[in-house]
């Protein structure tokens, strides 16, 4: 790390529950910092929302102006962090029931701008396992879980994440944004998506989506293998059970609206 980013970040981890708010004077003085360089930093930080200026007022005079204090840009940031702790605790019982119903790796993912990001899985016992490491990125486009999370995206934001090439990971990688979108379309018609060789070779992947309590679809889950043992024609009998995990997950996440997928599931629901 270059010394000048990490003195910028020590000087956030001042601002603590005993003293939340500092003057420009002191956190130079306790920083060693000079004053003018101090002064830079604090204003790069508050211009981008990490502290903010706090002022102090008595009698309804102000006394104090010079303060800072962490910004609410730590506040979203903590939520997202929270989210994905939340969605993982909420996923991993369904996780594990579908792990156990057919003995493939269950996968979650999560949007994270432009990119999807796998956040949890629960392993198959074969001896020969699929490999997805937790923490992975992957493209939109590609891929059953983060094509289930395009599919969901407003149009202005599949154009975004289309305007660029198209990387090819693997043989059968779309190719085209005019391919993509033909399947981001059948993969909202069916409730679905299903890939085969897109981000490696011989892997198959059969996702669903996770809504929101806004009705939005910023997860994924996903049972995932081989080849030779998740064909296509073999998807029918994993859908059931998936769109349930899918549906009670929605559920206890704050949805509350009918999983639209699955006969059975609209008339429980």
């Amino acid at each position: 790390m270059s010394k000048t980013l990490e003195k910028a970040l020590n000087l956030l981890d001042y601002f603590t529950e005993e003293k939340p708010y500092w003057r420009l004077d002191e956190i130079s003085n306790h920083s060693g910092i000079p004053k003018a360089t101090a002064f830079r930093l604090l204003r790069t930080f508050t211009e981008l929302g990490y502290l903010q200026r706090i002022t102090f007022q008595q009698d309804g005079l102000v006394v104090d102006g010079e303060s800072y204090g962490l910004g609410l840009k730590f506040l979203e940031m903590g939520e997202r962090v929270a989210e994905r702790f939340e969605i993982r605790r909420v996923a991993i019982p369904y996780m594990k029931k579908l792990q156990e119903t057919f003995n493939e790796a269950v996968q979650l993912v999560i949007r994270d701008q432009y990119e999807g990001v796998y956040i949890e899985k629960v392993e198959s016992t074969r001896p020969v396992r699929l490999y997805t490491k937790v923490g992975r990125h992957a493209p939109l486009y590609a891929g059953a879980c983060t094509r289930m999370l395009l599919t969901y995206l407003p149009e202005e934001m599949i154009e975004k994440v289309l305007e660029k090439p198209l990387t090819n990971y693997a043989s059968q990688t779309p190719k085209t944004k005019e391919e993509v979108l033909k399947l981001i379309a059948q993969t909202k018609l069916d409730g679905f998506s299903y890939s085969d060789s897109e981000l490696e070779e011989g892997t198959v992947s059969i996702a669903v989506p996770i809504f929101d309590r806004s009705g939005s679809v910023p997860y994924s889950i996903s049972i995932a293998g081989f080849s030779t043992s998740l064909p296509r024609d073999k998807v029918q009998p994993i859908l059931g059970p998936l769109w349930e995990a899918a549906a009670g997950i929605s559920k206890e996440i704050g949805c509350n609206h009918p999983y639209p997928y699955g006969e059975k599931i609209k008339i429980e629901q």
